[in-house]
């Protein structure tokens, strides 16, 4: 073999030394710049108060990395300060703040981002679940809490995403106040994820959240940001300021006790440490350290975010992001550049020098490539063999290369092979994707096809999975070709410079879990929401699991971790029923039955239990509260008492009412025998008048009480209210009760009326009908039972109250009889009204004309000293002194004037015929409405018509319809014996003018007769 020409190593000499150079220059730089400046002072503008949000800085600041990086950094408390602000107007030199720092740089304001460190916004929004909000759609209409402009452009790309418009919600000022969400004064909130919802966990307030990520709104969270002067002024310090804020953060995390001490006793943060535990976990969710690297941005996902603010208005949309995110090369020349051009710069002259070498050297090499030259042509031979087996070998592998591509092509999932930047697709992805291999011949063809308008997105999120070598397998939904949407789960592998991706069709997979979620939701809620208990439990009767209804049934602790046992709520009243009913559930595997139970609190409680076994060793138990279903059980047993009680009350009443009855009508028809008799003397005759009088009186009076009591039980009474004057009131009744005094034979009784109401308030407007009604009926009941001694009855004003009392010094009333003498049956069995005679109804009445007139009675009564009535009505007050009105007899004169008098009963004719002899009037005399219609059609006309309701053939009702026809202002007057509101109402409908009740009134009659014959004239 030949020899290769030997070297002369004297010419590597000044290569030698320009190595030796070069190892030396890096030292001596670095020995000159380790030198420890003094550190420089700068602010840290936080973003909000002092709060795990910030641990970072935090951490960095306690555990010296910015005093290791030479920083002096002091950390400024935010809240209502707009960080922004702060750094461009120099008050500090960082700041901390979210996506409003891209809205402003495109807005012209000169602000660089340095590091993205949470890689998701924390914004929601958080509602009550009451409230029925899950979706953007829900919050339409309702009040919603925001930032003012722009500075919740998260949220408001929510509604923007599905096409909501901002006029159709209700925005409103956020307070961040939880309590405002609480107490219902707004409808959703602008939150953190990371703090506001632990307030209402506190509180055990169901809620719900709607995160802008379920919306494809993935925006970053909070990032570093500072000026552009900073960063040409200072570019080594806002490197150092990255470096030790990452350090920070990273410690944070991994020691987030210790940082939680920290903020409370060195920065006195208010919040429990469960508080900033709930806030560490979210925002570790947030930041994601454990897949990216803390502060990683990604300008393609800032271009998408931008790209959303700029269709939202926020920002013009032809924006510019150059400089915005911070790139150190752009404002310095790095330190490895610099020494870079240097070693080329040398490399240059050393390639110089060796290639002088190199020609010296080839003059030499050329003697060795001759001799070499005939050894090469053997070895030529040599190849010429290898190549050849290569060929073969080459066939193999391209036969092996077409049996895959066959595996491929009929493998039962999706097969996509990526080689650079080519693309082969399968028939099963075919089937998946509806595009063709021709149609997405390349990754980007692929990605713009299936994502659509997320094309960026997901490429971004393969590239990130590709650097971290396909770890975990990924679900995406892809648009289709013919436009469906699926859901589909990627798993991809590397191997010889290729990627294999295996895609399944999991959308059915996806439906089917969110019906079972759906379904799990509706039971969970069923359970949670329904009003009977649910508890399950063992054989041992340990209770494993109970819903809120029967935590609040038993009175246990929710919040408790103690343990409990079915064997504990056994009542003892109850306890041989209780383990019956457990022994037979543990047999025959079901139970149900009524039983008393005990709560934890030693209350009893009546339940329905009806109780099965699931598996083999544990049992399903619902309870119901019967206690609801026994009161009234209890109730409709009182009830039905009280109803056969008041059956056997009202016989008796109608017993009494026909003694009572018989009483007037027995004087009635015995003095009417007696007026019959020949030779009677005048004396005589007038005291049987005056009895017959009296009877009547009595009659009437009986029959109004029952016609009062029966409209009181239908509730047919109704309120007249007018003025009138309290004064002439008490007037009258005094008047009547001086009279009375003598029919009962008590002159002797000292009977006063003291008005105390002022003289300029003695108009007032109530019902004075039944107001005195009422005032007759208790001074009444007074002089029957008071023998000797006084009444005193007292009117008083109280504000908008008109008070009475009727005092006597009668018999008294027993305690125990109190209450039964307002009850409208119960005082048949009075040995009081049985003794002084009476139906006993004026009290019951006066009752219920009292409640009629919203008011209220009450009695005080001692026995054989006297009773104390006292009765108030709420009035209106007409501030207007009563008129005295002169009462005066009127002669009417009718002459010329035809009344016509329809009337079925022949003494009530006699009756009108008496009453109208000296008005000079021509009376009309019809039996029925037939013959009062029949006499309207001639040519008779009469000036007047009294029409009786109740007679034969045709009624007064249909007979006023019918002259209506005929007469249309004719006055017609109503009169019949039945007086209750309908009648009268029916009258009026029908045609009549207006309506007495009899027995009639003969003085009110005719002075309103005589109104409609001169209104007529």
């Amino acid at each position: 073999m030949n020899k290769a020409p030997t070297l002369n190593f004297s010419l590597f000499r000044p290569i030698l030394v320009i190595f030796l150079l070069l190892a030396f220059v890096p030292k001596i730089h670095s020995n000159t710049t380790h030198k420890t400046p003094q550190p420089d002072k700068i602010k840290l503008q936080l973003k909000y108060y002092h709060q795990f949000q910030f641990a970072g800085y935090y951490a960095a600041l306690h555990k010296g990395y910015f005093s290791e990086e030479g920083l002096d950094v002091e950390l400024l408390e935010g809240g209502n300060i707009n960080s922004i602000q702060m750094v461009l107007e120099g008050k500090a030199d960082y700041g901390i703040a979210a996506n409003d720092i891209l809205i402003e740089r495109v807005n012209n304001k000169p602000i660089v981002l340095l590091a993205s460190i949470f890689q998701s916004s924390p914004s929601i929004f958080l509602s009550l679940k009451e409230s029925n909000i899950h979706t953007a759609h829900d919050l339409i209409n309702k009040r919603i809490m925001l930032l003012d402009q722009f500075r919740d452009p998260e949220l408001l790309a929510i509604f923007y995403q599905e096409g909501i418009q901002l006029f159709n919600i209700q925005r409103q000022t956020t307070s961040y106040n939880i309590n405002d969400l609480i107490n219902k004064k707004t409808d959703a909130l602008n939150a953190y994820s990371t703090n506001e919802p632990y307030f209402l966990e506190e509180q055990n307030i169901p809620y719900s959240i709607i995160y802008p990520q379920s919306y494809g709104i993935d925006f970053y969270g909070d990032g570093i940001f500072t000026s552009e002067k900073e960063i040409e002024n200072n570019p080594k310090r806002v490197d150092a300021f990255i470096r030790a804020s990452k350090k920070g953060w990273e410690y944070a995390l991994a020691n987030s006790e210790e940082i939680i001490d920290l903020l409370i006793t060195k920065y006195g943060v208010k919040k429990s440490k469960n508080h900033l535990r709930f806030e560490a976990n979210q925002i570790k969710k947030l930041i994601l350290n454990e897949y990216v690297e803390i502060g990683h941005i990604n300008p393609g996902r800032l271009d998408n975010i931008a790209k959303i603010c700029a269709q939202m208005g926020m920002i013009k949309p032809n924006y510019n992001l150059d400089g915005f995110v911070y790139q150190p090369e752009q404002f310095k020349t790095p330190f490895w550049l610099k020494w870079t051009l240097i070693i080329i710069t040398l490399i240059c002259s050393i390639v110089i020098i060796f290639s002088l070498y190199l020609f010296i050297f080839n003059r030499q090499l050329r003697v060795a490539v001759m001799k070499q030259t005939s050894s090469l042509s053997i070895k030529n031979k040599e190849l010429e063999n290898e190549i050849s087996e290569r060929i073969k070998t080459e066939e193999a592998l391209k036969i092996s290369e077409k049996r895959f591509r066959e595996l491929i092509e009929n493998l039962p999932s999706g097969a996509i092979i990526i080689e650079g930047d080519k693309l082969f697709t399968n028939k099963k992805a075919y089937e998946i994707t509806e595009y063709l291999n021709e149609e997405t011949p390349d990754i980007e063809s692929w990605f713009a096809a299936l994502y659509k308008n997320k094309k960026n997105v997901n490429f971004q999120t393969y590239l990130k999975s590709k650097t971290e070598s396909f770890k975990l397998p990924t679900v995406k939904s892809i648009t289709t070709k013919s436009g469906l949407k699926k859901h589909v789960e990627f798993h991809a592998y590397s191997f010889d410079n290729k990627e294999i991706w295996l895609m399944n069709d999991i959308s059915q997979r996806i439906a089917t879990e969110k019906a079972l979620i759906t379904s799990e939701y509706k039971l969970r809620t069923y359970i949670d929401e329904s009003p009977n208990g649910l508890v399950i439990f063992n054989r041992e009767t340990k209770v494993s699991f109970s819903n809120i209804s029967f935590t609040k049934l038993l009175e246990l602790e929710s919040d408790s971790d103690k343990v409990y046992y079915i064997s504990d709520f056994f009542a003892p009243i109850e306890m041989e029923k209780n383990k019956d009913m457990l022994k037979q559930l543990l047999t025959t595997g079901k139970v149900q039955g009524e039983v008393i139970i005990q709560t934890a609190n030693k209350t009893t409680l009546p339940v329905f239990i009806n109780a099965v076994q699931l598996n083999s060793n544990e049992y399903l138990a619902f309870v119901m509260d019967t206690s609801q279903i026994k009161k009234v059980e209890n109730e409709l047993k009182l009830a039905l008492k009280k109803a056969e009680e008041s059956d056997r009350l009202k016989s008796a009443f109608l017993a009494n009412m026909s003694h009572e009855i018989r009483t007037p009508m027995n004087g009635i028809l015995g003095f009417s025998q007696l007026l019959l008799k020949n030779n009677l003397t005048k004396e005589k005759k007038e005291k049987y008048v005056d009895i017959l009088n009296q009877n009547g009186r009595q009659l009437l009076d009986i029959i109004n009480n029952i016609i009062d009591i029966s409209y009181l039980e239908v509730q047919q009474l109704k309120i007249f209210s007018s003025a009138f004057s309290i004064s002439k009131l008490f007037n009258d009744i005094e008047i009547l009760f001086k009279l009375e005094k003598l029919k009962y034979q008590k002159e002797h009784l000292n009977i006063s009326f003291i008005n105390n109401v002022p003289e300029e308030y003695d108009q007032i407007n109530s019902d004075s009908g039944k107001i005195k009604q009422v005032l007759i009926n208790l001074v009444n009941n007074a002089l029957k039972f008071t023998a000797d001694g006084f009444i005193k009855i007292t009117v008083d004003l109280f504000e908008s109250k008109l008070v009475f009392k009727v005092e006597d010094s009668g018999i008294g009333i027993p305690k125990h009889k109190e209450n039964i003498i307002f009850e409208r049956f119960g005082q048949i069995e009075n040995v009081y009204t049985k003794q002084f005679g009476g139906a006993g109804l004026g009290l019951p009445i006066s009752k219920g004309l009292i409640e009629l007139l919203d008011g209220e009675i009450s009695l005080s009564s001692t026995v054989d000293k006297g009773s104390k009535f006292e009765f108030f009505i709420p009035i209106t007050k007409i501030n207007v002194k009563a008129q005295n009105v002169e009462l005066r007899t009127e002669i009417f004169n009718w002459t010329g004037k035809k009344i016509l008098i329809v009337e079925d009963v022949d003494i009530n004719i006699s009756y009108f015929t008496e009453l109208f002899e000296n008005t000079q009037a021509e009376l009309l005399i019809c039996k029925n409405g037939k013959e009062a219609i029949d006499l309207c059609k001639s040519r008779i006309e009469p000036d007047l018509i009294l029409m009786d309701i109740q007679m034969p053939e045709v009624n007064g009702i249909e007979a006023t319809k019918a002259i209506r026809q005929i007469l249309t202002n004719t006055p017609i007057i109503a009169q019949t014996a039945y007086a209750s509101i309908s009648d009268k109402e029916n009258a009026i409908l029908a045609g009549c003018n207006d309506f007495f009740a009899k027995p009639l009134n003969s003085e009110k009659l005719l002075m309103r007769i005589n109104q409609f014959l001169e209104t007529s004239t």
